[in-house]
């Protein structure tokens, strides 16, 4: 039995309009990331897709995508069938070499990511038993799979190319359930790239009308455990202060003030409230505290950072770098503080290495609630050939921003939020980021997108051992 001729790969035009005009069935779970894969892909090619609400009659293999001319069983193959549909949504990159990338992606997202990810996550939504060791294993499988997610996305805004692909969707989704269940802060903070990213792609209105707002993992599931033990507390103590008065004479009650004002001296020290109440009191009195070590943070980022680009670069042959960082949360005097420590000379004698990137143009970003800062850096001997105030003015007026200091190797700008205008931080970042490239582009400092093999290698290196 032959495949009939719609399955090719090469639709026609015209087939292409036909099928995109005719609502197609899916028959899935509709909580479920691969269901959401599909639907997001469809946002984006356009495609009418229709779920029959599930009654309890559907058997057999889902997901299952019916069309008038046959069904396509398995997630993925109809994720992939349907962003081919509409070739012009780029969901399968710009040329064949990009959309080789994306199905390496997709396999890749496949057997390395959603594998552990089910061992770790399926246990907590409570769908299978938990094995201690099967879960440690799986913990480390996720976090070398993230790790080369993080590095590639450290010079790269999307997973292909320059634009949303199936490759993104795929990722993202994957990853839904894991930051909400399982992924909390101190698990996050080495994968900041990912996250940034992550952060991109849910933001789109075809992730967020299939997505909705993803609320991620943190301090309120340990709030909500020690709850409990808060209420416990007062229940012990109350009998004792009550038991105190009844039996003990007239001469030990002038006592009880005193142990009364040390039990809540005690008190004080283990309720989780007044400790947040004293530590917002010292913020309040010593701001400078609280400043310095916000910026041991940012140059510790800083550094690292420095470390990564500068490893980026020299492999990539680059001279110039673009990108964002987390800690200075808009500040711009922060931002510029993180540069420099980008720029730090390596000490060759310290146990970790920080800086090193001084000899590489940069333009960095941070997003905060109020603001985006913008800092950007030339060094000397790359100053005949770019002006640093030429090119973050250029970047800025993209966003109607503002250029706050300016000298010849380093210049500052921030872009304030307007939410009457629809200009937000988190929402600008990666289009500023695209522009700042764009901009070295044109003046032959950045390698050009021309889907040649050399726009994006992958070797051994780029994969640890699994």
């Amino acid at each position: 039995s032959h495949p009939p001729r719609w399955c090719s790969f090469g639709l026609s035009a015209p087939f292409a309009f036909r099928t995109a005009a005719m609502p197609m069935k899916l028959y899935a779970h509709p909580k479920d990331y691969k269901t959401h894969k599909v639907l997001i892909a469809a946002k984006y090619a356009g495609l009418e897709v229709h779920m029959p609400a599930a009654d309890g009659a559907v058997t057999g293999k889902i997901p299952v995508l019916e069309t008038d001319q046959g069904c396509i069983f398995s997630s993925t193959a109809i994720a992939r069938y349907v962003s081919r549909i509409n070739r012009t949504s780029g969901l399968y990159g710009q040329n064949l070499l990009e959309g080789g990338m994306v199905d390496s992606w997709i396999d890749f997202c496949t057997h390395e990511l959603e594998v552990p990810l089910s061992a770790w996550v399926l246990p907590v939504r409570g769908v299978m038993i938990e094995t201690p060791e099967v879960t440690a294993c799986a913990k480390e499988d996720v976090k070398r799979t993230l790790t080369v997610l993080n590095n590639h996305l450290l010079s790269n805004t999307y997973m292909v190319g320059h634009q949303i692909t199936l490759a993104d969707i795929a990722v993202c989704c994957a990853l839904v359930d894991a930051l909400q269940l399982v992924f909390d802060q101190e698990f996050k903070k080495p994968f900041g790239n990912l996250m940034r990213w992550f952060g991109l792609c849910s933001m789109q209105p075809e992730f967020k009308a299939v997505l909705g707002d993803v609320k991620f993992c943190g301090s309120g599931a340990a709030a909500a455990k020690a709850a409990p033990k808060k209420e416990a507390a007062p229940k012990e103590a109350t009998p004792k202060t009550k038991a105190g008065p009844k039996k003990e004479a007239a001469p030990k009650k002038e006592a009880a003030p005193k142990k009364e004002a040390a039990l809540k001296k005690e008190a004080t020290d283990k309720k989780g409230k007044t400790k947040t109440e004293q530590q917002a009191a010292l913020e309040v009195e010593d701001p400078e505290k609280v400043r310095k070590d916000k910026l041991k943070k940012v140059l510790k980022e800083g550094g690292k950072r420095g470390v990564e680009i500068e490893g980026a670069a020299d492999m990539g042959g680059l001279q110039f770098f673009c990108t964002a960082v987390e800690c200075p949360d808009g500040d711009e005097e922060m931002l510029e503080e993180s540069m420099k420590a980008m720029n730090e000379k390596v000490d060759e004698g310290a146990e970790e290495r920080k800086g090193g990137s001084g000899h590489i143009g940069k333009m960095i970003f941070s997003a905060g609630a109020e603001q985006l800062a913008v800092v950007a850096y030339v060094p000397e001997d790359k100053r005949s050939v770019l002006s640093c105030e030429e090119w973050l003015t250029t970047v800025l007026a993209t966003q109607a921003g503002e250029l706050t200091k300016k000298a010849d190797d380093i210049c500052v700008g921030k872009i304030r939020t307007n939410a009457d205008k629809g200009v937000f931080p988190l929402k600008i970042r990666e289009p500023m980021i695209l522009s700042a490239n764009n901009f070295l582009r044109a003046k032959g400092l950045f390698p050009e997108d021309d889907g040649s093999d050399d726009d994006m290698v992958f070797g051994d290196d780029d994969f640890p051992d699994m």
